[in-house]
């Protein structure tokens, strides 16, 4: 059995005549007018419905309104001004109904778990027409896994959500999660604890696990995005370090289970042929510094064979994400608009130099609200205010355009960001095409992308073997293994030629060290956005995220004598810190429906 690509609409899938069948299938289960014999008698249609399933995964990365990074401490949006999601976030206009970060989760994805609930229901049946036992096996493995899947994506973004104890007792990992139809009277739907809530995506990984039929690796192109064995323990890791979180552990430690956890789910991945990618096979487009690899990894999409080239993504998903027309280098070039979201200051100081030494105190890296006085790290030597981009991490300049990058669009040019510069900074609401930092991102956008040749990102790599072994690292420092936490952040580091973190540190020196290297290699992607919450407590507001610095260039004739001078970014606090903003808000009609059918307030906290 195989499904044709699972991203297409389901018309790709199968023939129209199924299409038309599966639609009115799904029409039905609304009314709870579902007839066997209309769907389930022919494989084709029962293959389709798990298609249908898989029609929610979410579009992450640089696919939203704006980037979640947009939002954190790595960036500012240059549409502050005219982007309504942006506006309302920094001014603290946002409220139920308007907060960028509810991205219409809620509703596809709990629609999609109850479909996959029913699909389990009748894919054990004996009834049910499938191709061969094999068949039924894998379908059934990637139902549970696919569930796991969207219920980690609605709890980290809504926290614990719905379980359906069926009888009153049933144990938690074989509640259901909402419900199965429209006709259910949510006599015993209940909002769970976090605790119960993982174990349940965690039992429904182990579900999918244990079907040999499940394979570790999807190898056939036409069939990316499909569930497998590694992305089930990547979700289930994934799950346990959020449990463990300060934000949902409810006072209790689950650390050294995280740490096990990640252990295992590292030594099988591994073990099943999934490594770093570390060799860059085009030097002369990605040069041969000690990012290389990273950038090119970045760049190119995942590819689908028995041996790929790249062993490191775990599952990945959507297309067209990053692209020169916009959130690259600025309108004042032909058929670009507009720059979207740039690095802030704080980012780029979190970039080491050469030597692995940081640039500021990492445990008090300003001096004043605005960060426009550093406190430079004395034992850095290598650091040169007014040449503050030279003997960086390579890291940077893979991820980061600054004042003398040199790129290409319909030439060769040099980045100008000072204030007659082509490229300059710009706080004008107007110039939605000019930085407001100082400062381009450029991570994920192939270096020859130019005016004649603009190309759309690879996607977004969600689950990634970088990432599992940042987790990891983790979970073993909270849980007290600290020289396999430095063993593993020194994995990272080694891909990109950085020195290791010596051993000696004190914990706290360490933990500083290890969260920073986080920072760095997982820069402009969804993670730092979850990482600051799951961080705070509860009832805590985020911290780091109200202030903001830029840098300023000045320069008469000489250009290597240009000066740069910190600037605040902005005098007045930027929206979005709030400890409500931790959680996505449950839509207010479902939360209205909630309370009415159960007499619970259903709501996250600070909202209405």
């Amino acid at each position: 059995m195989k499904f044709k690509h699972i991203f297409a609409i389901l018309a790709t899938a199968i023939l129209a005549v199924s299409c038309e069948k599966v639609s009115d299938w799904i029409e039905k289960q609304d009314t709870g007018d579902l007839q066997f014999d209309e769907i389930w008698v022919d494989d084709n249609y029962v293959e389709g419905v798990l298609n249908n399933c898989y029609t929610a995964i979410p579009t992450g990365g640089w696919s939203y309104p704006l980037p979640l990074w947009s939002f954190t401490d790595e960036g500012w949006s240059s549409q502050d001004a005219s982007n309504a999601w942006a506006l309302m976030t920094y001014n603290g206009s946002f409220n139920t109904s308007q907060w960028v970060a509810d991205r219409g989760y809620y509703s596809g994805l709990t629609y999609r778990i109850r479909n996959l609930n029913q699909f389990l229901q009748y894919i054990v049946l004996p009834q049910t027409a499938v191709k061969n036992d094999e068949s039924r096996e894998r379908m059934t493995a990637e139902a549970y896994v696919l569930r796991a899947y969207y219920m980690m994506e609605l709890f980290k973004n809504y926290g614990p959500l719905y379980l359906y104890n069926i009888d009153g007792e049933t144990p938690h990992d074989e509640y259901l999660p909402m419900v199965t139809d429209l006709t259910s009277t949510y006599e015993n739907l209940r909002r769970v604890s976090a605790e119960d809530y993982v174990r349940f995506i965690i039992a429904d990984c182990n579900r999918g696990l244990a079907s040999e039929a499940l394979p570790w690796r999807i190898t056939v192109g036409g069939d990316a995005g499909r569930m497998h064995k590694a992305v089930a323990w990547a979700i289930k890791a994934n799950a346990m370090l959020y449990l463990a979180s300060p934000l949902f552990n409810d006072g209790k430690d689950y650390w050294e289970e995280a740490y096990q956890m990640h252990k295992e789910a590292l030594e099988l991945i591994r073990a099943n042929g999934y490594e770093l990618y570390t060799e860059c096979s085009n030097t002369k487009l990605y040069g041969t510094s000690g990012a290389n690899a990273y950038k090119e990894y970045y760049c190119i999409s995942p590819d689908y064979k028995p041996s790929p080239k790249d062993k490191e993504t775990i599952y990945a998903y959507g297309g067209g994400g990053a692209t020169a027309g916009g959130n690259y280098i600025g309108s004042n070039h032909s058929t670009t608009t507009s720059c979207g979201t740039c690095p802030t200051q704080e980012i780029v100081d979190c970039y080491e130099t050469i030597d692995g030494k940081p640039v500021l105190d990492l445990e008090n890296p300003y001096q004043d609200i605005h960060h426009t006085k550093p406190n430079f790290n004395p034992d850095n030597t290598l650091y040169d205010e007014q040449d503050p981009y030279a003997n960086r991490d390579p890291r940077f300049e893979a991820c980061i355009m600054h004042h003398g990058t040199v790129y290409t669009w319909d030439k060769e040019y040099v980045m100008d960001v000072s204030a007659e510069g082509r490229n300059r900074r710009s706080n004008l609401p107007t110039d939605v095409g000019m930085t407001r930092t100082g400062y381009y991102y450029c991570k994920g956008i192939s270096p020859d992308c130019t005016m004649n040749s603009q190309k759309n990102g690879p996607g977004y790599r969600q689950y990634k073997l970088s990432e599992l072994i940042l987790n990891f690292a983790e979970c073993a420092f909270e849980a007290g293994h600290v020289e396999e936490a430095r063993e593993a952040v020194n994995e990272i580091r080694d891909r990109v030629s950085m020195p290791e973190i010596p051993a000696g540190l004190s914990d706290e020196q360490f933990k500083l060290r290890m969260l920073n290297e986080r920072r760095v290699e997982l820069a402009f992607e969804d993670t730092r956005f979850f990482d600051l919450r799951r961080w705070c407590k509860p009832y805590e507001d985020i911290p780091g995220i109200k202030y903001f610095s830029a840098i300023d260039v000045t320069y008469s004739n000489d250009w290597s004598a240009a000066t740069y001078t910190r600037v605040a970014l902005n005098e007045t606090e930027r929206h979005g810190y709030e400890f409500q903003c931790k959680l996505v808000p449950l839509p207010r009609q479902e939360a209205s429906n909630m309370m009415s059918i159960t007499g619970v307030n259903f709501q996250n906290p600070g909202w209405d």
